[in-house]
């Protein structure tokens, strides 16, 4: 770790704060607008989607013939420019009074006829993030068992962070309520189940036998449920038996169930797999199939370990984070030791605090990419390995970041618009210099407008080692505080001296996004190097190329 600059060299970490956005490259003339979220929700017109309108719409299915079902493709998306929280999407039975108000409102957790599914490769629907842009596609499936209609109180409800207050522990807010209407036409039918949907009988060693698997089959449907036949499909009696139980040749009124039982006694190494098949009058499965999987492994060779790495997951700069291996485990039930490395962010110091937990914890100190590779290790040397991700993005508005290849400190500064900075070496640096120049002696001049947002902040500094150093600005100050910020880079003597030249880097980001970064040789204690301008708010940069009267 890199020493860090004694008072008044602190460090500050910058509270987060209301976005701007805008899609910027380098030296582009468009302004910056701010980041806002935005909500939109449609369905195909046939199925009662107005648009523009969404008072006058409703989900349509019109009749449908029992034992048969209809979808409706829905999706929700964000046109806005800033991520959207959908709190919750669900079925409930809702009553409004004669203004309109919600009167009562009770949630459908099941509903035979009634339900959500996942769209196409996508999600179930429910709480999550839509970032900018991007759409969450699901159905609204109805599959009727009786010849009546859909109760008339029965709504889709959508509930996201710009009607509704997600984090309060009160109801707070007025949820978008979509009606559904349609009927079924028909007989009733029956609707088989099973349970469990899947037989996994995990590991077995070969030439034993598996306790047997008791899988339960009923009715939960209206009509008279038949099984003609339960089939073994894919396997030979060497891998999976069949005892039919009850189940087959028989009938089911609306709740009854019987059983079946399946083995599995591998005679030889390898992963297996089958399925059962069941026979019945239920018109949408036809038949129900029930897959099986096994492995079979000789007992000497044992288990080995398996590293199981937590998902990856995005987070903001200047704060702790931890790496998840925490569900790693030995199918043997041998003691493991776990060992992590760190591929930190271009320029980051980062380092893990303890490599050998399973869940090691890291300061993220530049935005970027953080690669944390786990190898799990059992008592017997036998080891599994892998990787999670941590991606910082930037929160603030304005971001400069600062790191260098060779011992040195450099020290990173940015001057406001209209404003004097001083080359008067040393001298200044005891907080005598301009407060126009934020820098490690003045690492939060107050800017502008009131409220501090607009206001610098250097949060790192570092003395002798290679970085990293940034200035934070949560919400750049408009006109009349607006124009040209100038970015330069000074080599402080007397401190750590570096007689080559020094690779340095410099990176500018704008609304959370990477615009530009520079790469010079500094050489010579004592010196400046003039790396941009950046306006505000239009984004434009101007590179300096070292130069003091940049453009």
């Amino acid at each position: 770790m890199s020493q860090l600059h004694s008072p008044p060299r602190t460090i500050l970490i910058v509270g987060l704060a209301v976005l701007y956005a805008a899609a910027l490259g380098a030296c582009s003339e468009t302004s910056l607008n701010r980041l806002q979220a935005d909500f939109a929700i449609a369905w195909p017109g046939e199925y009662g989607f107005v648009e523009g309108d969404l008072s006058s719409s409703r989900f349509a299915f019109g009749a449908v013939s029992t034992g048969t079902f209809k979808d409706i493709e829905v999706q929700i998306s964000n046109p806005g420019n800033a991520s959207l929280e959908i709190c919750s999407i669900y079925l409930a039975k809702a009553s409004f009074d004669e203004n309109g108000e919600l009167a009562n409102e009770t949630r459908v957790e099941v509903d035979p006829e009634l339900g959500l599914l996942s769209g196409q490769d996508g999600p179930a629907p429910g709480a999550g993030t839509l970032a900018p842009g991007s759409a969450l596609d699901f159905l609204l499936h109805y599959s009727p068992l009786f010849g009546s209609p859909i109760e008339d109180d029965m709504y889709l409800v959508v509930k996201h962070d710009l009607n509704w207050n997600c984090e309060a522990e009160e109801a707070s807010g007025d949820p978008l309520f979509i009606a559904i209407v349609g009927a079924g036409e028909g007989d009733p039918v029956p609707d088989i189940y099973a349970n469990p949907q899947v037989l996994d009988f995990g590991e077995v060693e070969v030439g034993r036998q598996s306790d047997p698997f008791e899988v339960t089959v009923g009715n939960a449907g209206p009509g008279l449920l038949n099984i003609a036949e339960v089939q073994l499909l894919g396997a030979t009696p060497e891998q999976f038996s069949l005892t039919p139980g009850s189940v087959a040749n028989s009938d089911f009124e609306s709740g009854e169930a019987g059983y079946f039982t399946v083995r599995f006694s591998p005679q030889h190494q390898g992963t297996w797999g089958a399925e059962i098949h069941i026979q019945s009058n239920d018109p949408d499965e036809q038949p129900k199939v029930i897959p099986l999987i096994g492995t079979a492994n000789p007992g000497e060779l044992g288990k080995g370990p398996q590293a199981v790495c937590a998902a990856d997951k995005i987070t903001t700069t200047l704060v702790s984070e931890n790496f998840d291996g925490s569900g790693s485990y030995d199918a043997d039930g041998l003691p493991l030791t776990f060992n992590w490395t760190l591929t930190p962010a271009n320029g980051s110091a980062a380092s893990l605090d303890n490599p050998s937990s399973p869940t090691p914890s890291l300061f993220i100190d530049l935005a970027g990419t953080y690669r944390g590779d786990l190898t799990v290790t059992n008592s017997s040397g036998q080891s599994d390995s892998c990787t999670q991700n941590i991606e910082a993005v930037p929160n603030e508005n304005f971001r400069i970041e600062l790191f260098w290849a060779n011992p040195d400190d450099m020290d990173l500064h940015l001057v406001r618009p209209q404003g004097q900075w001083t080359d008067n070496g040393p001298a200044i640096y005891p907080g005598t210099g301009s407060a126009d120049d934020c820098h490690f002696a003045n690492t939060n001049p107050d800017w502008g407008a009131s409220g501090g947002n607009d206001n610098p902040a250097l949060d790192l500094d570092d003395i002798n080692g290679l970085g990293p150093e940034n200035i934070n600005i949560v919400d750049p100050a408009l006109s009349p505080y607006d124009g040209w910020y100038q970015v330069f880079v000074h080599d402080y003597p007397n401190t750590q001296t570096y007689t080559p030249a020094n690779d340095v880097t410099v990176q500018i980001y704008l609304n959370g996004t990477l615009v530009n970064s520079y790469n010079f040789q500094m050489s010579g204690e004592d010196t400046n190097y003039f790396v941009a301008k950046i306006h505000w708010p239009s984004g434009q940069i101007v590179d300096c190329n070292g130069l003091a009267g940049c453009p």
